[in-house]
C-alpha cells in the first residue's frame, strides 16, 4: 500500500456535506462528564502501530497515540509530538525534530526520541514480521535491513538527546509530513520491552501519548472506551471524558441505535442510506463525504482463471460501475478510472485532476466482455469454470459482491462466481498467504501523491500479495522516485498509472464515500478530505 497499509471495509475528493458541527454554538471549555456512544464497522485488530494493518485499528490510534506530528480537525499537518513542523535539509533528506518537553505517556514516562527510535526499527526488523514495514521504505538502509544484511540500528533515524530526533531519507519525499502525522507513531519502550510481541493485544499492555487512553479492550472484545488521558499535554482543550465505542457492522442496526439515541455517531451503508434521506428527523443529521479510499480487485497470478489476462479484461468492461455506485452503494461513491482516486492531486502539465489526466480505464462494454471472455475460455481448455470472490462480512460489501457475481456470470456465461464473506482480519490473513482467486478490499491511503495508490503494486509491496513483478511497472515507479523535476516525475507517475491498468493484476471498482449519522446535540466532529476518522478530542456535547 502505498503509503499506509489499511484495509479497509466499504465505507482530495472533496467533501460532499457540511462539516458536523460547524452551527453557531461554541465549544464549551469545561470538560464534560456526560460520555458519547460511537459505534465502529469492525473489530481492532491490535494497539501496536508497528503492527497495525486495518483501518480501524488505526482509526483508534488516531484518539491514543500521536506522532511527530498530527492532522487537525481540518485534516491538515500541525505539530503533534514535535514542537513544529520543520523543513527538512540535505536537498529534503534530512529532518531534525526537537520534541515537546512537557509530553507524557498515559502511564507516566516522558515522551522522548528513543520511543520513536525503537518503534521505527522495530518495525522495519524482520523479526517482527510486520506486514507494512515498507511505511519506511524512504529512510537511509531500509532495504539492507529488511533483507538482514545490516541490522535495525542501521536504520535513518537516531536519537540526538533525550528530546531530539534526527531522520534520514535516501531520497527527499514528498509526502513525509504526511505520514509523519499519521504513520511514524511511537511506542513506549519500557512496555515494548516487557511485554515483547505482546505489545498492544490488549488495553492493559500499551500506554496512549495522545487525548484518550484505550481501555477494557481485551484484543477480541467488540467494546471498548477511550478515557480521556490526564497526562496528554493538551488535556486542557479535551472536552469530553469518556467515548464508549461498539463495533456494529450491520448499518440498519446502527441506524436503529441512532435513531433510538443510544449512539451519537455511527456509519451506515447501502440501502440504509435511502432509508435514512427519506426520514425528516435523521436526514438533517446525515453527513456524506467523499473520500480517496479506494476499492480495489487483486486477482491472484497463480490461479488458473485469474492469470488469464483475457478474463482479468473482461471482468473489468463487464462491471458497470456508474450503476454500481449509484444503485447498490448509494452513499455517494464514484466510479474509479484507474488506481488513482479523484482529488489526491493535480498533474502540473496539464493542470487536471491526476486521474482524469491520466485516463479512463474502466468503461463497461458488455459486448467486449463477452468477445474476450470467449477468448480466456478457449485458452483455459473450455468448459465450464470456477472462481471465488474473497470479501469481508460487511453488509455493504456484501451487497457489492453480490452485484459483481451477477455481472460477471451474465457477460462470462460457463463461469461461476463463488463469494467468500468473513471478518475483515481474517481476509487480510488470507490474502497474506495467498489464500484467494479474486480478492475485492479497501485501501485508505492519506497522502496527497499519487503514489499513495501506485506504490500498490510495486514488487517488493506487501499488498502487492503475490509480489507480481512487472519490469516496465516497475521501472517506471523507480524512475519517479529519483526524479527531483515534479512534471517529468508526475509524467512517469502517470505512465506508470496506464502501465497498471494494461496489466490489470488490480482491478479498480469505485472510489469510496463514507456516510455518518451525528447527533445534532453534538459538535466538533468534523469529516475532511484525508481524515474521514472523527476525531473525539474535538468533540462536545452542545
Amino acid at each position: 500500500m502505498s503509503k499506509r497499509f489499511v484495509l479497509g471495509l466499504m465505507g482530495v475528493a472533496v467533501v460532499i456535506s457540511g462539516l458536523a458541527g460547524c452551527g453557531k454554538t461554541a465549544a464549551p471549555k469545561k470538560e464534560q462528564s456526560k460520555p458519547l456512544n460511537v459505534t465502529m464497522p469492525s473489530e481492532l485488530q491490535t494497539a501496536d502501530p508497528n503492527k497495525a494493518t486495518d483501518a480501524y485499528s488505526f482509526y483508534m490510534m488516531r484518539q491514543t497515540t500521536e506522532g511527530l506530528y498530527r492532522l487537525n480537525n481540518s485534516g491538515r499537518v500541525v505539530a503533534g509530538m514535535a514542537t513544529k513542523v520543520v523543513k527538512p535539509t540535505n536537498h529534503g533528506k534530512t529532518y531534525t525534530l526537537t520534541l515537546r518537553h512537557n509530553a507524557k505517556w498515559s502511564n507516566g514516562d516522558a515522551v522522548t526520541a528513543q520511543d520513536f527510535v525503537t518503534s521505527f526499527r522495530r518495525q522495519v526488523d524482520p523479526a517482527t514480521k510486520a506486514q507494512y514495514a515498507n511505511r519506511f521504505a524512504t529512510f537511509v538502509n531500509y532495504n539492507a535491513v529488511q533483507t538482514g544484511k545490516k541490522q535495525p540500528s542501521a536504520l535513518g533515524v537516531k536519537a540526538l538527546g533525550k528530546y531530539k530526533l534526527q531522520i534520514k531519507l535516501s531520497q527527499a519525499n514528498p509526502s513525509f509530513n504526511y505520514e509523519a502525522a499519521t504513520e511514524y507513531l511511537p511506542v513506549n519502550q519500557k512496555l515494548v520491552k516487557k511485554y515483547g510481541s505482546t505489545y498492544g493485544t490488549n488495553a492493559s499492555r500499551v500506554a496512549a501519548n495522545g487525548p484518550y487512553v484505550l481501555k477494557k479492550w481485551n484484543g477480541t472484545k467488540t467494546t471498548w472506551e477511550y478515557v480521556k488521558n490526564k497526562k496528554y499535554y493538551a488535556a486542557k482543550s479535551v472536552r469530553l471524558k469518556q467515548i464508549n465505542v461498539q463495533v456494529t457492522k450491520d448499518p440498519s442496526t446502527a441506524e436503529k441505535l441512532f435513531a433510538a439515541g443510544k449512539v451519537q455517531e455511527t456509519q451506515i451503508s447501502g440501502t440504509t442510506i435511502a432509508g435514512v434521506a427519506n426520514n425528516a428527523q435523521l436526514k438533517g443529521q446525515m453527513r456524506k463525504t467523499l473520500t480517496t479510499a479506494v476499492t480495489l480487485q487483486y486477482f491472484n497470478p497463480k490461479n488458473k482463471v485469474s492469470a488469464n489476462a483475457k478474463f482479468r479484461k473482461a471482468a473489468n468492461y463487464a462491471l458497470d460501475r456508474a450503476q454500481l455506485t449509484k444503485k447498490v452503494n448509494q452513499d455517494g461513491s464514484q466510479p474509479l478510472l484507474n488506481l488513482v482516486a479523484k482529488g489526491v492531486t493535480k498533474d502540473p502539465n496539464n493542470g487536471k485532476d491526476f486521474a482524469v489526466s491520466t485516463g479512463n480505464y474502466t468503461r463497461h462494454n458488455d459486448a467486449q466482455a463477452k468477445k474476450l471472455w470467449a477468448q480466456a475460455k478457449k485458452e483455459l481448455g473450455g468448459g465450464k469454470q470456477t472462481i471465488t470472490l474473497l470479501t469481508n462480512d460487511s453488509d455493504g460489501t456484501k451487497n457489492v459482491a453480490e452485484y459483481i457475481q451477477s455481472q460477471w456470470e451474465k457477460d462470462m456465461p460457463g463461469l461461476t462466481v463463488n463469494i467468500s464473506s468473513m471478518p475483515l482480519q481474517q481476509q487480510i490473513n488470507k490474502m497474506f498467504k495467498q489464500n484467494f482467486d479474486v480478492s475485492m478490499f479497501g485501501w485508505t491511503g492519506d497522502e496527497p501523491d499519487p503514489t499513495t495508490d501506485l506504490n500498490l503494486f510495486m514488487k517488493g509491496n506487501s499488498i502487492n500479495f503475490a509480489n507480481y513483478n512487472d519490469t516496465k511497472y516497475n521501472q517506471l515507479m523507480t524512475a519517479a522516485t529519483t526524479e527531483t523535476n515534479t512534471k517529468k516525475r508526475m509524467s512517469l507517475l502517470k505512465q506508470a498509472n496506464q502501465r497498471a491498468m494494461q496489466v490489470g493484476i488490480f482491478n479498480p471498482v469505485y472510489q469510496q464515500a463514507q456516510v455518518n449519522l451525528v447527533s445534532k446535540k453534538v459538535g466538533g466532529i468534523h469529516y475532511s478530505t484525508f481524515s474521514v476518522a472523527a476525531q473525539y478530542r474535538y468533540a462536545y456535547w452542545k
